[in-house]
């Protein structure tokens, strides 16, 4: 069974979509199955992939009855990878699901977990920059949450640790098995000051939480977003590939302790 991972944190801005996508195509060039979902309705993910929503997404996946996951999953131009997209639509969908019973917290859960898990090796769903629905949602499906955290910014940390008493209370009311994974911390600049203060003071207060490897601040990484690609497509040598292809590895070799 393949594992499912939500990348989430209720700040804009940390690299949530960037990391995801090239997590996602670093885990793939190691040989496994990888599917991205984008569950955020502004759809940076989807539109790396498309010029234009397709005509099966999210929103189809999520809205009335439903439709069979396979027909809104889509292979991209990366090997072992595969995309659901999301449409602006999507958010609408929002008020309603929040007005049943069950407020639609289970619904990606019943509706794309099974099919994933059977078919990918990883499943990473990249969330809105809010603990909204879609988050919510995400880590009732998930068994693990990852946190993207930016270097170098006072702001930086505001809203992550609303973001951890949320996964604790979606373990305690919607997903028992779900667990906090680790944080990865991003655009670091190890040669700035603050950013090593910042990094040491990561380290401190979330002991064994953090992902020993960390991305760097890199204009590789700001040209492959204007390409749509990823970094290890667009800038294979750059230090970022680099350091994603590590995060890869570590985040196997997590998986088997």
């Amino acid at each position: 069974m393949g594992k499912v991972f939500a990348v989430v944190n209720n700040k804009g801005g940390v690299g949530k979509t960037t990391i995801t996508l090239n997590l996602a195509h670093a885990l793939a060039n190691k040989g496994v199955s990888v599917l991205v979902a984008d569950l955020d309705n502004q759809c940076n993910a989807t539109s790396n992939f498309f010029p234009t929503a397709p005509d099966a997404t999210l929103y189809e996946l999520l809205d009335g009855e439903g439709i069979d996951p396979s027909k809104c999953i889509y292979p991209t131009q990366y090997d072992r990878v595969h995309f659901l997209p999301n449409t602006e639509d999507s958010g609408s969908l929002e008020p309603e699901l929040l007005a049943r019973e069950d407020k639609g917290y289970q619904l990606l859960n019943q509706r794309l977990r099974q099919y994933a898990t059977n078919r990918f090796d990883f499943t990473l769903l990249d969330c809105p920059p809010n603990l909204g629905l879609f988050s919510l949602q995400a880590m009732a499906a998930a068994d693990f949450v990852i946190c993207p955290v930016t270097g170098g910014s006072r702001y930086a940390t505001s809203g992550l640790d609303k973001t951890i008493r949320t996964i604790k209370y979606v373990q305690e009311e919607i997903n028992p098995n779900l667990r906090f994974l680790r944080l990865i911390l991003n655009q670091v600049d190890r040669r700035e000051g603050v950013d090593r203060a910042f990094v040491a003071g990561i380290l401190e207060d979330y002991q064994g939480l953090v992902f020993e490897t960390m991305v760097p601040r890199c204009t590789a990484v700001k040209q492959s977003e204007a390409l749509k690609q990823t970094v290890l497509r667009s800038a294979p040598k750059s230090a970022a590939a680099s350091k994603f292809r590590k995060l890869a590895t570590e985040l196997i070799d997590l998986l088997q302790e």
